[in-house]
């Protein structure tokens, strides 16, 4: 029984190194074949040349970069000036929607006794804002009470332009009246149209010639 089982050992191993020359001997012909086929189109030639143009591609890729670096900031400018620019376009839009309104007596400020002063007063209407969000339109009043418009109120005291302008826009109705100032100067009550006008002037006159 042990007798067999060496002759077999043996039989194993002998077919397993002749496997083996037989695979070594077959792997070195087709790289000696490959070899060969590859000299015989110049294999050296080629990867000199693609080396070359590797050398060539990253030269160009560094004499380009300050100039990506530089046109990828002009972009960011554009982009910067074009949302500015969209900005005053949707200001002027909402500046011209606005209606100029006047209360009280401007010629009061005349009398001696009682002179009026002028208020500007900010007033948006609450149930035209839920009807707006709602996708409806309010039975009496514009859309543009949407948005905050202004009122121009003579009046002698604050108090007395606050009263006169919920008299005019009854807080019942929706109406409230978010802010009441006294300008100091006439620049200080330009509309947002006005103050575009005056800064583009003002931008046109500083311009070189």
């Amino acid at each position: 029984m042990i007798e067999k089982l060496t002759e077999a050992a043996i039989a194993f191993f002998v077919i397993s190194g002749l496997a083996y020359l037989l695979g070594a001997g077959i792997a070195a012909a087709a790289e000696s074949a490959m070899r060969k086929r590859q000299e015989g189109v110049g294999l050296d030639g080629r990867l000199q040349k693609l080396m070359i143009l590797a050398q060539r591609l990253e030269h160009r890729k560094e004499k380009m970069l300050p100039r990506l670096v530089r046109l990828d900031a002009e972009v960011k400018s554009a982009r910067r000036r074009q949302y500015m620019v969209n900005k005053k376009i949707l200001d002027l839009k909402t500046a011209r929607s606005q209606l100029m309104r006047v209360l009280g007596e401007e010629d009061g400020c005349l009398r001696p006794e009682r002179p009026a002063r002028k208020f500007i007063a900010q007033v948006v209407n609450r149930h035209v804002q839920r009807a707006q969000m709602d996708q409806k339109e309010h039975p009496f009043l514009s859309r543009a009470w949407s948005r905050t418009q202004q009122a121009v109120i003579w009046a002698p005291t604050v108090g007395d332009a606050k009263l006169l302008a919920e008299k005019s826009y009854p807080p019942a109705t929706g109406f409230f009246i978010a802010e009441i100032t006294e300008p100091h100067s006439e620049a200080d009550d330009l509309s947002a149209l006005q103050n575009a006008e005056l800064a583009a002037l003002t931008s046109e006159g500083a311009a070189p010639t």
